[in-house]
């Protein structure tokens, strides 16, 4: 859930700063920043698309851990080492 608010506010946070750009450049020269913000809005559509495709596409199975599987000890073992000084 902590994920999803992150992702909200930041998202506002964007949209915020997006519109304050777009609203400076609409001020300075309004024939050219009009081709600029349409080009920014169709760039965001086409990213909100992939990021659509992305999230649904089937992701690879991850192989589960063995927890039962017990490992053999090095050759020699912890012990062998330990008496000798190491």
């Amino acid at each position: 859930m902590m994920d999803y608010i992150w992702l909200f506010a930041i998202a506002v946070g964007t949209g915020l700063l997006g519109l304050a750009l777009a609203f400076g450049m609409l001020k300075q020269d309004t024939k050219r920043s009009a081709g600029a913000i349409a080009g920014a809005f169709i760039a965001a559509i086409g990213a909100l698309g992939l990021g659509l495709y992305v999230s649904k596409a089937p992701a690879v199975p991850s192989q589960p851990v063995d927890t039962q599987a017990k490992q053999a000890p090095p050759e020699g073992g912890m012990q062998s080492q330990t008496k000798n000084g190491g």
